[in-house]
């Protein structure tokens, strides 16, 4: 196994003047122009959590460029944007959703040195994984997503958010039935998840139109994947190699 390389970057918003901070992980043998892949975490997470950074060094170690970043309200970048949930928390939480976007634009305009024939994929569990079902799905330039955990829709759900907000961040308002999304899309989910029920699985699957190789289940594990971790990982590997 390669010694893993980090550069950590500022990621900037613009339109709002945030910098989210991030890490891009390769290693010598990453070739001078690679597929990437951005990792994102779940709620409460951040890039440095022990989750995230195993499939950073996983990824990156079988030869992709990887970026992580934080969330507004998460981890460094929570000194640039504040708490979540302070007066202004409803109105950061969409923009949580639609910064993988801009993300994106940033690896497109200052990383096409290493970028090849631009293709990014997304990794990412629980918030990481609707994030990717709402404003990744929608975005083309993300040509495979991998989401774990993810949750179909934010009106059952303990935080009581506002209905505005809930149509920027469920992925139910967000996917469409597509011939190609079996060819873009692989999900998992843990039958025992105690923290984003097993139907969420079932609506997202069925909206999407899924074929069981594009939707793993384990039956258990739970919200963390325990014991299904390396799985996840050559079940990935295998469906990037596709990219």
């Amino acid at each position: 196994m390669e010694t893993i390389q980090i550069e950590n970057v500022d990621i900037p918003i613009k339109s709002d003047n945030v910098n989210l901070k991030g890490s891009i992980y390769f290693t010598s043998r990453t070739p001078q122009k690679a597929p990437w892949i951005i990792t994102l975490a779940a709620f409460g997470g951040h890039r440095k959590t022990k989750f995230i950074k195993t499939y950073n060094e996983r990824f990156a170690n079988a030869g992709y460029y990887v970026l992580s970043y934080d969330h507004r309200g998460h981890g460094e970048t929570l000194k640039e944007t504040g708490e979540l949930f302070s007066k202004r928390g409803y109105q950061m939480y969409p923009k949580i959703y639609s910064d993988i976007n801009e993300v994106m634009s940033w690896i497109l305009e200052t990383q096409s040195e290493r970028l090849l024939d631009d293709k990014i994929a997304l990794f990412g569990r629980s918030l990481g994984g609707a994030i990717i079902l709402t404003h990744g799905f929608l975005d083309t330039r993300a040509k495979r997503l991998i989401a774990l955990a993810g949750r179909y829709d934010y009106e059952i759900h303990r935080i009581k958010f506002p209905k505005e907000t809930i149509k920027k961040i469920s992925p139910k308002y967000f996917l469409k039935k597509s011939s190609s999304n079996n060819e873009r899309i692989l999900i998992f989910h843990c039958r025992d998840d105690d923290i984003v029920p097993f139907e969420n699985f079932t609506h997202i699957k069925e909206h999407l139109g899924l074929n069981q190789e594009n939707s793993i289940i384990f039956e258990t594990g739970a919200h963390s994947f325990r014991g299904h971790r390396d799985e996840i990982f050559e079940y990935s590997l295998e469906f990037l190699k596709k990219l």
